[in-house]
């Protein structure tokens, strides 16, 4: 097939001129595609086998049982606990019991039974046991659970359930009962239990519980500053009575000696003797305890108008701190209906589980953004250093940590005179900042005139490092400054307290922050000035004096770098040995040290940033395999049981998965504007500040 293309070329006089070109264009035939060999048939049957023998093992393992799935008695339960979840009780209505007995002569005897009352009848009204009688009502609610109970005539007060029915839509129930076998000559009771609901939305019921269960409606507003409250006990001879609000003892006074609790609701807590106790915060206080035949009375004092609903008074005998009785201030007064306790409940842990979850994904997102760069093989893949640099940078991070701890000791004793009243800490912090920004304006100058002389660098070097102690001095006055505020102002906020107790705890934060700022600055500083001197030595030493440097500084980094790894390990095994825990660590990390020397000598460069990348994505990879429950039993056992526990154990696990997300976000973004930002000479921190940042920040927030 041919075909004729216009091809333009110049002339003399510059006018295209049109040329025919005849161009051949040969037939092109697709190649067939290749017949699958038998040996690539052999392996896809291979596959597909060991496709299903490994699928068997996993029914296996799993249990798939699909006997159970169509068991009847299962898929009953299954219907009553889908139908509980779809209908929760999102709303209490206290009941009125309503029970409705009819006599049955069991067997049939000389007694007239009552046949029917209240709707409900029975039929026959004796029969033999085993027998069977029907139990019929009617004018019942639509779907009202009705209960139905056999009463023998015995001196004890039972009760033989027979079964649990609803009534139909029509308002009607029928039952057919099976008489047990108890025989009487008396007549014996069927047993018809209803609950009516009480109140209404509209019409709401105030409802009285009577806790204490004295039978007398006891008061839970206090009254002329005085309430008498009687516990159903004898008086021990040596009394003691704690006073509880909730789970939280808040007073316990001992008639005796002190003691500490052995049992009861105030187990562990310490009685304090009549003589030596003073009235704390708390409005309700015990003014006095009284006995009289099988009963103690203790007498309550506190202001007019304060509600004693959910208190509680325990009695204990001093003499042995066990406890002797327990009940409650006054009786529950409710109304029905009202909002379940489920309800509550169930608000309570969403908004509790809502915060948590906040507080560990922001405190994982202050870990894991820095840690997300040293993750990503983009950024440290070109990062190398000499064997002079990456020597002295090992030595120089134990000697700056052990710096920085001194200097935060250092900053706290001599803060403690300014730490003593709220004056010191707002004068002491003012000082410090006016001294710090002079310092770094002086250090730090917006335009040079010329550049700064060898002696001028220095100082201006020095005088930042007392800048950055200024600041570790400053950060040791704000802890104590927070938290004094929140320790202050929490009792007077009410309901807003959390506000205090939040500044308080931002105090203890940073406070407990002090020594780990301290460590990782002076770490840095040490290793910048060791940086300096390497490239000193580099440059001003001969190549004959610089290698046998290098091997020496190499072997004592490589020590030193496997006792510290040794010593980590040893914290956790306890080995006992300094053969194992020091000499061999020396002799190992020596080793390796002239290793990594002499290769550096061949290369000229250690490439440091990839070791890097594959030790912080082995350990995040190692935490995202740690299931959070592990993480938070391990945190209970320090912090104790609670959320607090499970946010630690979340803001790791969330650090651990977002820094390796965020790593592949920072892989995969272009090239071109980090090269060019490169080629205008730009410093590594500069890079990552217009180069990588801006395209990182909308895959970050998503």
């Amino acid at each position: 097939m041919a075909d004729r293309d216009l091809i333009t070329s110049d002339s003399d006089d510059k006018r295209p001129e049109l040329k025919l070109v005849d161009e051949v264009i040969p037939d092109v035939t697709p190649p067939e595609p290749p017949e699958r060999g038998p040996r690539r048939r052999l392996f896809i049957v291979i596959g597909v086998i060991a496709a299903i023998v490994v699928y068997a093992l996993a029914f296996d393992y799993t249990n798939v049982d699909l006997a159970q799935v169509s068991s009847e008695t299962r898929q009953q339960s299954l219907t009553r606990i889908l139908r509980a979840l779809a209908r929760p009780e999102l709303v209490t209505y206290d009941q009125e019991r309503v029970i409705t007995e009819l006599d049955v002569s069991v067997p049939c005897g000389a007694v007239t039974p009552v046949t029917s009352s209240n709707g409900v009848s029975l039929s026959p009204t004796c029969a033999a046991p085993g027998e069977i009688v029907t139990i019929t009502g009617e004018g019942f609610d639509a779907g009202e659970r009705v209960t139905l109970s056999f009463v023998p005539d015995t001196e004890f007060d039972i009760t033989l359930p027979l079964r649990t029915i609803n009534v139909e839509d029509d308002g009607t129930f029928s039952f057919d009962a099976t008489l047990p076998d108890r025989e009487s000559e008396n007549a014996q009771q069927i047993q018809v239990l209803t609950a009516d609901p009480i109140g209404t939305w509209g019409d709401r019921v105030e409802v009285w519980t009577d806790t204490n269960e004295n039978g007398v409606r006891d008061p839970a507003i206090i009254e002329n500053e005085s309430l008498d409250v009687t516990l159903d006990a004898r008086l021990p001879e040596v009394p003691a009575v704690a006073i509880v609000d909730g789970s939280d003892v808040v007073e316990f006074i001992s008639y005796g000696d002190a003691f500490t609790a052995t049992s009861g609701i105030a187990n562990r807590e310490i009685a304090v003797p009549e003589s030596e106790f003073d009235p704390g915060p708390s409005d309700l206080y015990i003014a006095g305890i009284t006995g009289e035949g099988g009963s103690t009375t203790v007498t309550l004092n506190g202001p007019n108008g304060f509600d004693t609903t959910g208190w509680r008074l325990a009695l204990y005998d001093a003499t042995t701190t066990e406890l002797v009785d327990v009940t409650g201030v006054s009786d529950l007064y409710q109304l029905s209906p009202r909002i379940s306790e489920t309800t509550w409940v169930s608000l309570d842990r969403i908004i509790e589980t809502v915060f948590l979850a906040l507080v560990a994904t922001s405190a994982g997102l202050l870990l894991a953004i820095p840690l997300s760069f040293i993750s990503a093989r983009n950024i440290m893949a070109d990062i190398s250093s000499t064997i002079t640099n990456l020597a002295l940078g090992v030595i120089a991070v134990p000697i700056g940590g052990f710096a920085g701890i001194a200097l935060a000791g250092l900053a706290r004793d001599l803060t403690e005179p300014l730490r003593s009243s709220w004056f010191g800490d707002v004068i002491g912090i003012g000082v410090l900042a006016a001294a710090i920004v002079f310092i770094v304006r002086w250090a730090v100058p917006p335009v040079e005139d010329e550049p700064p002389t060898r002696s001028e660098k220095i100082a201006h070097r020095a005088a930042l490092i007392g800048a950055g102690i200024l600041g570790l001095v400053a950060f040791v006055l704000i802890s104590d400054l927070l938290g004094r505020f929140g320790t202050a102002v929490a009792p007077s906020l009410g309901v807003f307290s959390f506000l205090g107790e939040f500044f308080a705890t931002l105090g203890e934060i940073f406070s407990g922050l002090t020594t780990v700022v301290a460590t990782l600055a002076g770490a840095g500083v040490v290793v910048n000035l060791a940086s300096k001197a390497g490239y000193a030595l580099r440059h001003r030493l001969s190549p004959v004096v610089l290698g046998p440097l290098n091997v020496a500084l190499a072997m004592i980094a490589g020590s030193i770098f496997a006792v510290g790894i040794m010593a980590i390990l040893d914290w956790f095994y306890r080995f006992q040995n300094p053969t194992i825990t020091l000499w061999g660590p020396i002799g190992v990390g020596a080793t390796l040290g002239l290793l990594l020397a002499l290769k550096g000598m061949a290369t000229g460069q250690v490439n440091v940033g990839l070791s890097t990348y594959t030790v912080a994505r082995t350990v995040f990879n190692t935490l995202r395999a740690i299931e959070p429950l592990v993480m938070a039993i391990v945190f209970v056992t320090w912090v104790g049981i609670g959320p607090f526990a499970g946010s630690l154990a979340l803001t790791l696990h969330t650090a651990a998965a977002l820094a390796k997300l965020y790593s592949e976000q920072v892989e995969s973004i272009s090239a071109g504007p980090i090269e060019a930002i490169r080629a205008t000479g730009a410093t590594r921190l500069q890079t990552i500040v217009y180069g990588v940042v801006p395209q990182i920040i909308p895959p970050y927030i998503s």
